[in-house]
């Protein structure tokens, strides 16, 4: 009698169990695999993925084929294939493929060319052109060397950004020293030369390396960026504990309308204006601000900011709207009286008001008792050309172009595109849009900020931020009025002139006018020595104090026709 064999079973892939007398292979744990939202499928790809994934299940389970079959619709060999093909497969990411590789249409091993390049009369055949030029005797060595020309450092003085087209040509020009031209190979046959299949490997070598992506493509401060945290330790700032000064040139044409000597006005276009503002963080709310019309932030501007931010505001007498002023609208010193003059810790600046503020440091500290923050500091955390280091200000700036200066018809626009045809020149003479209606506007833009709900502060407005920190906040430090006032003003050293021998009543000479005083015909001691001479209130040139070079006060004096 012939006996009969049975052929022994082999172990099933990821097998729970003994099937025959094979060894039992390393089990597959299902919960290590990367999951997929079926949900987010079109219905007929989730129904193939949900039977792909059950028959996965069973399979492992040590389901018959019958089983699977009926409970699946699919074999135990395409269930098999589906496993050690697709979901075993190594991903890019590092892991599995798992339930991403049951996915329909999920491509897991990339386009491999085994025909040489014939190009088609309409262009086509070039699939796979890429990996087959450097896997070719003449592209040896030519993916290394074109990653590592990607990715490599740039000189010091070389822009770290390098446009596609930079690592197009250098790529075109390395196949030309290979003979590539010359033989007429791709991509010198199609019309384009491989710009898009290029430019695609470009970005794949960068996808790849994402650390030297984020410095080629976003620069130092990219850089900076990535290696921030999530914010949650950041330190917690009270009330007053740091302040964001910042200059903002308007992007607005305006003219002066100045008196001429001969009657009426003419009118004079102003080069541009800055407008330099002081910004609490904590609450968001704008402090002072200064509109200047120097071609440049000067010194004068920084403290004239600081000097508004100490003082009292008040509403202005508007003469285009008599009720542009909102419910509430101000700056903090305007509602209590213990807010009048409040001193800030630390006066946060960028590199360029930096080198400006240096020259008002030693009035920052004496007056207002801050420290400056600023990016030449050595332990500064701060750097240059960073908005990220002043968010709550340039934030700020945004809006106040967006919401006031670029909906005016003489506003040039953040750039030159902006400008859409117009002409803001003519606009700004046809329309005689005066600076003094930018003074208005500025001050009811910045005041009625203040006073409207902020997303960033729950809803409530700056202003009311404000009170709430100031109520759990310790007592705010008050700057003297008398140093408040004497901040910024015009100081200058001049000889009293006059006298008997000239036959003139005595008097000095002092910014473009002469000033004189009763008490001064008293003092004839006087004559033809310094003294200081000191215009406090800068936008009032009519009266100025004198002293002594001893610091003795002696009295004010004015400019006569002036005070009327």
């Amino acid at each position: 009698m012939q006996r009969e064999y049975k052929m022994p079973v082999s172990t099933r892939i990821g097998s729970k169990g003994k099937i025959g007398n094979t060894n039992v292979q390393t089990p597959i744990d299902l919960t290590t695999w990367v999951i997929v939202d079926d949900g987010a499928l079109p219905e007929d790809q989730r129904e193939v993925f949900l039977r792909r994934k059950q028959g996965i299940r069973l399979y492992l389970d040590g389901a018959t084929a019958a089983t699977l079959k009926d409970a699946c619709g699919f074999g135990r060999s395409q269930i098999y294939r589906l496993i050690t093909e697709r979901c075993l497969k190594d991903h890019p990411d590092g892991e599995l493929y798992g339930w991403r590789g049951a996915l329909p249409h999920q491509q897991v091993k990339a386009y491999v060319r085994s025909q040489p390049i014939k190009i088609g009369d309409w262009g086509g055949g070039a699939v796979g052109a890429m990996q087959w030029l450097f896997e070719s005797p003449e592209g040896q060595g030519l993916e290394a060397k074109f990653k590592e020309h990607i990715l490599k450092q740039t000189a010091i003085l070389e822009s770290p950004r390098r446009p596609r087209l930079v690592l197009f040509h250098w790529f075109i020009e390395e196949l030309k020293q290979r003979g590539f031209e010359r033989r007429g190979e791709w991509p010198f046959n199609v019309e384009k030369r491989g710009y898009v299949s290029i430019s695609k490997y470009v970005d794949k070598v960068l996808d790849e390396n994402p650390k030297r992506k984020i410095a080629i493509l976003g620069g130092k401060d990219a850089q900076r960026k990535s290696r921030a945290g999530d914010g949650t330790n950041r330190p917690v700032l009270e009330l007053l504990d740091r302040v964001e000064c910042d200059a903002h040139k308007l992007d607005s044409r305006m003219i002066v309308m100045v008196p001429s000597p001969h009657g009426g006005e003419e009118p004079r276009k102003i080069h541009r204006l800055w407008v330099v503002v002081i910004i609490e963080i904590s609450s968001r709310a704008v402090l002072g601000y200064h509109l200047s019309m120097h071609r440049e932030c000067s010194a004068e501007d920084v403290l004239r900011a600081i000097k508004r931010a100490l003082t009292k505001w008040t509403p202005r007498v508007l003469q285009f709207s008599g009720n542009a002023y909102v419910d509430g609208a101000g700056l903090p010193s305007s509602r209590l009286e213990q807010y009048v003059g409040a001193c800030w810790n630390e006066f946060s600046v960028d590199g360029a008001l930096a080198n400006i503020c240096a020259r008002v440091e030693q009035q920052m500290t004496n007056v207002v008792d801050a420290r400056i923050l600023k990016p030449q500091d050595p332990n500064s955390y701060s750097s240059r050309r960073s908005l990220d280091d002043r968010p709550y200000i340039e934030s700020f700036f945004k809006r106040l172009a967006k919401g006031g200066f670029h909906r005016l018809s003489t506003t040039t626009g953040s750039s030159p595109k902006d400008k859409q045809g117009t002409n803001p020149d003519i606009a700004a003479k046809e329309t005689r849009f005066q600076l003094e209606y930018a003074e208005e506007l500025l001050d009811t833009l910045i005041a009625n900020y203040n006073a409207t709900p902020h997303s960033g502060l729950g809803y409530r407005s700056p202003l009311e931020q404000f009170d709430f920190l100031a109520l759990k906040a310790a007592a705010i430090r008050v700057a003297d009025p008398g140093e408040v006032q004497r901040m910024v003003g015009i100081r200058k050293l001049c000889t009293l002139l006059g006298g008997a021998q000239s036959g003139r009543r005595p008097y000095f000479n002092f910014a473009n006018a002469r000033y004189s005083a009763e008490w001064l015909c008293l003092r004839t001691d006087l004559l033809g020595k310094p003294f200081w001479l000191h215009i406090e209130n800068e936008d009032d040139a009519r009266y100025a104090s004198v002293s002594n070079i001893q610091g003795y006060y002696l009295g004010t004096i004015r400019a006569p026709g002036f005070d009327s």
